[in-house]
């Protein structure tokens, strides 16, 4: 038995084995609905399972439970007794069948017909929930000994047959695998940091050796952790052909598959859960969007239709994007059937644009089609394909072109992932892209590229094609560096629709295994980043997701229907009504909250950069000195502060927090409060009652324009690893670069090599400003020196030393 047919024998198993307990349940309290969408799920997977591999039995049977299940769901019958036994009767025998699947043999006699008639209302025969027991009926008598034989001849074989040692498995909990995978991941950061210090080291004849042999083993190592929880989607992609051709063949349509990204690695568990729903996207593909031949033709269409499926790992997200070249959705079809079924009303259906009612072909029960068939129009697969996805935190758009085809997205996410990526720069920043987009790399000064600006938009013929062009510096808000325009480096992307663009950075450092890990909503819903990782000497980048800016910027092609903008436009005039608010909990305990357009950022510093002289507190962030508010009385209890920057446009503030929490919208009506002028009212949030602090009167009494601070002058080492590796952690801790003809005295802070010092000590040469002293080796040193790739201790020492070099500053001032 192949691998393929094996996974369906398991997963047909455990869906019947949990169907059972649902139908029980079920029969228990008829008036769940949840519980029986449920059951009719579990049966309607199983069905769309058994069309896989031509089982006109286990199809037939399932489609017959299937219709009485959905009989239910629609209110055209009451559930009792009699349809449980008959649905558990039917379970029991797929059950058998799929028992004979696996062994090899052939199915067990016994009449289906009776099986399906005892779904009816009002059944002629009768049938205990094992498919045995009093039945009237000579069918029923016919099924009786169908089931005896099957089960005599199951007792046979299972006393008979040798155990199979090729097919020995065991179940371990996700949690244990998932510890495994963490575990592998770290070590594959500490192989790269080690592999970067060897590198830096030199040529080590007795060290890199044993260090290649570790390097192998944890590579062997990682590929067996990874294929116990990770599988290609190659396995998943492989029995789409099939699907697609048995389709067209029965619907009488011609249509040719193109698959792509077979190689990208997914978790088992999610490769299950996407199985069904990218099932219902091809079987509504083809009866509903392609076309038949004829019309095709007459249109100006190739008589054979493309469906297109790629898939791409971008971070911590797989992306699965499924196309066809057919007739696109009917938005005023949609809008009528969704009028007339009471989705919506006529005055929605004014106001709501066209992405916004193709949207609603995922809502429950909705179908446009006339009749049911077995391959749609029960109004259930969109549905199904939405909730599998989004109980795994996944999401699924959809865009449409009339006349040019229709294009879905899938996003699917992953615990954790090692992929290859490339790390770039641009604006003194480090960022990492994944591999898989990359499909070249050119210097806009080469002769392959002519690089041109026209207004606002950077265009570049590569290739002779003209392909759109993204400074990433623009994009993120950042610097642009000391990069001249025109010659930047250019990474050429290729989405997984096909779609070329090209990515301007300032230079690029290396390619490698990146092992990518979850960041937090709030950053993920910038759109910007898919996750973050560590380079090889500790630092900590951001993984840009190609696929969201590239969407921003409008860089997809309708007329290719491959990647089409699912514009969100009308749901922001939606909820542009809706009050947001960032909430948090302060110093006292209480939950507060203020409103998010005020909201610029969120902060975090250290305790040293917070001044309270003065008779108010005031905070360094960027380089500009800041009012702060909300401190506690008495010294912090902890090292680093949370702030929330705010903003009105003109004037800015820092709000101290205990907690941030999160960004949520304020649908309960505002009390407000007249006894406190900072309160502009108390509402409920999830139940709980929450202060909304008055913006208006807040920077009316606290807010300032800000005040840029002078940075302070440290002075490095004159190296390249200074430069390189020392001088953007400085940098970013608040101090400039001090050049090498800057008077001692304008320098607060020097950072020298522990023998370098010494020298200068046993000259009696003094050392201009706070002095941090690095050691060459991680315990060669004593207490007063700092190993140099200490990344912790270096930041906590220059920290330390921006707390002293604010403070003699301050003093100075005071003085004069």
């Amino acid at each position: 038995m192949d691998d393929l047919l094996a996974d369906f024998v398991a997963e047909t198993r455990e869906m019947l084995e949990a169907s059972e307990g649902e139908i029980i349940a079920w029969e228990a309290d008829p008036a769940d609905r949840a519980r029986l969408d449920t059951i009719f799920r579990f049966v309607h997977t199983v069905k769309g399972n058994c069309g896989f591999f031509d089982f006109p039995r286990l199809a037939g049977l399932s489609h017959a439970a299937e219709d009485a299940l959905a009989d239910c769901r629609a209110g055209r019958r009451e559930p009792d007794s009699a349809l449980v036994s008959a649905v558990l009767a039917i379970i029991d025998r797929i059950a058998a069948m799929i028992d004979a699947v696996e062994a090899g043999e052939d199915f067990p006699e016994g009449d289906d017909e009776a099986l399906i008639a005892a779904l009816a209302e009002e059944p002629e025969i009768e049938i205990d929930a094992r498919g045995e027991g009093p039945v009237a009926g000579t069918a029923a008598e016919a099924t009786l000994a169908g089931d005896e034989a099957g089960a005599e001849k199951g007792d046979a074989r299972s006393s008979n047959a040798a155990p199979n040692p090729a097919l020995r498995s065991i179940r371990l909990p996700v949690e244990l695998l998932d510890r495994v995978m963490s575990g592998v991941s770290d070590m594959v950061l500490a192989r790269n940091d080690l592999a970067h210090r060897l590198r830096q080291a030199g040529n080590q004849p007795t060290i890199d050796g044993p260090f290649e042999r570790l390097t192998t083993i944890l590579s062997d190592v990682r590929d067996a952790i990874t294929r116990m929880r990770m599988q290609r989607i190659e396995t998943l992609f492989s029995s789409l052909p099939r699907l697609v051709r048995d389709l067209s063949a029965e619907l009488g349509k011609q249509v040719m598959i193109d698959l792509e990204g077979g190689d990208v690695e997914l978790d088992r568990e999610m490769i299950e859960v996407v199985r069904d729903p990218l099932t219902h996207i091809i079987r509504n593909a083809i009866d509903h969007g392609i076309e038949p031949p004829s019309d095709r033709l007459a249109r100006g269409k190739r008589e054979i239709a493309l469906l297109s499926i790629a898939a791409r790992q971008s971070g911590n997200t797989i992306s699965i994007v499924v196309s066809d070249d057919g007739r696109g959705l009917d938005e005023e079809r949609i809008a009528a059937k969704a009028v007339a079924t009471g989705l919506i009303s006529e005055a929605e259906r004014r106001e709501m644009g066209r992405d916004k009612i193709l949207q609603l072909i995922f809502e429950p029960g909705f179908s446009t089609a006339e009749t049911v068939t077995g391959v749609s129009g029960r109004g259930v697969g969109l549905d199904v394909v939405r909730q599998n996805l989004e109980r795994v935190g996944g999401s699924i758009k959809v865009s449409s072109q009339p006349g040019v085809g229709t294009l879905f997205t899938l996003q699917i996410p992953l615990t954790l992932s090692i992929i290859a990526g490339l790390t770039v720069e641009t604006g003194d920043q480090r960022f990492a892209i994944p591999q898989s987009y990359v499909e070249e790399i050119v210097h806009s000064s080469a002769k392959a590229l002519d690089y041109t600006c026209m207004g606002e938009t950077s265009l570049i013929t590569f290739r002779g094609q003209r392909v759109p062009c993204l400074l990433l510096s623009d994009v993120l808000g950042l610097d642009c560096g000391d990069v001249a325009e025109g010659d930047h480096t250019m990474v050429m992307l290729r989405l997984a629709s096909g779609d070329l663009f090209a990515l301007a950075v300032d230079r690029i450092h290396s390619h490698g295994d990146l092992v990518v890990k979850p960041l937090a909503p709030a950053v993920m819903k910038s759109g910007f980043y898919a996750g973050s990782t560590l380079l090889d000497d500790g630092q900590p980048v951001l993984l840009l997701d190609v696929t969201n800016i590239a969407g921003m910027y409008d860089l997809v092609s309708d007329a290719r229907t491959r990647v089409l903008k699912a514009g969100m436009d009308d749901l922001d005039r939606a909820s542009g009504d809706v009050m947001r608010a960032m909430l948090f909990t302060d110093f006292t305990g209480r939950r507060s909250g203020l409103r998010l357009e005020l909201v610029k950022r969120i902060e975090t510093a250290p305790a040293s950069a917070i001044d309270r002289s003065a008779g108010r507190a005031r905070a360094v962030i960027d380089g500009v000195i800041l009012p702060l508010v909300s401190l506690p009385e008495g010294p912090l209890a902890s090292e680093k502060v949370r702030l929330l920057r705010l903003s009105d446009g003109a004037c800015e503030l820092l709000h101290a927090v205990a907690e941030v929490d999160d960004a949520v919208e304020l649908t309960e009506p505002l009390k407000p409060v007249a006894d406190d002028p900072l309160v502009e009212a108390v509402t409920l949030v999830a139940g709980q009652t929450v202060t909304l602090i008055d913006g208006h009167e807040l920077f009316a009494r606290h807010g300032e324009p800000p005040e840029p601070a002078a940075r302070p002058l440290a002075r490095l080492p004159d190296s390249e690893w200074a430069r390189t590796i020392l001088a953007p952690l400085v940098t970013s801790a608040g101090y400039a670069i001090a050049e090498p003809n800057v008077a001692d005295d304008k320098v607060a802070l020097t950072i020298m090599f522990e023998d370098v010092y010494e020298v200068a000590a046993a000259l009696d040469r003094p050392v201009a400003g706070s002095v941090i002293r690095l050691s060459d080796q991680p315990d060669g040193g004593d207490r007063e020196t700092i190993y140099r790739y200490d990344r912790t201790a270096l930041v906590e020492a220059l920290q330390h030393a921006r707390g002293r070099s604010g403070s003699a500053s301050r003093n100075r001032k005071a003085n004069a």
